[in-house]
């Protein structure tokens, strides 16, 4: 989408580990010259630190949340990245699903029913004006792992 946009959009990825394999593959990629990747915890803050230097002259942000699910990795990222995001754009929290699901679906998993990426959003909002739920793209997409995790940036 980027390319079909023209300018010079970048992507910045950031993962806790970025495997060799992975890696290469993404730089072996056409559109490998619009790719940024930083490898580390999304809520370090020497990480996030460099996240903010990369986004300094950037005229319009999105961000998207798709880390560790559980509520207070994600309400800290909310915390980290929100302010980045430009007035129109979105700040999209992905698997706020976890909430709707049954409650024993995750076992295994550090996150479930009550501690997940939708609490954390709901936390954010009661204490940000600068976002908003936008139902309008969930209920186009009809069927999103992603409920109440679209967040426009409307201040």
């Amino acid at each position: 989408m980027l390319e079909l946009l023209g300018n010079n959009g970048q992507v910045l990825g950031i993962d806790i580990d970025i495997r060799e394999h992975n890696r290469v593959e993404i730089e072996k990629h056409p559109m490998f010259k619009r790719i940024t990747m930083i490898e580390g915890s999304s809520i370090d803050k020497d990480i996030a630190k460099q996240v903010c230097d990369f986004a300094m002259d950037k005229k319009q942000i999105l961000v998207v949340l798709d880390s560790m699910h559980t509520h207070d990795h994600v309400l800290r990222e909310l915390e980290l990245y929100s302010p980045l995001v430009t007035k129109g754009s979105y700040l999209v929290v992905f698997d706020t699903i976890i909430e709707d699901m049954p409650e024993d679906f995750f076992p295994d998993r550090p996150w479930g029913k009550g501690n997940n990426p939708k609490t954390a959003v709901w936390e954010f909002l009661k204490t940000n004006d600068r976002f908003v739920v936008d139902k309008e793209i969930e209920n186009k997409l009809l069927i999103t792992v992603a409920p109440d995790g679209y967040l426009k940036c409307v201040a």
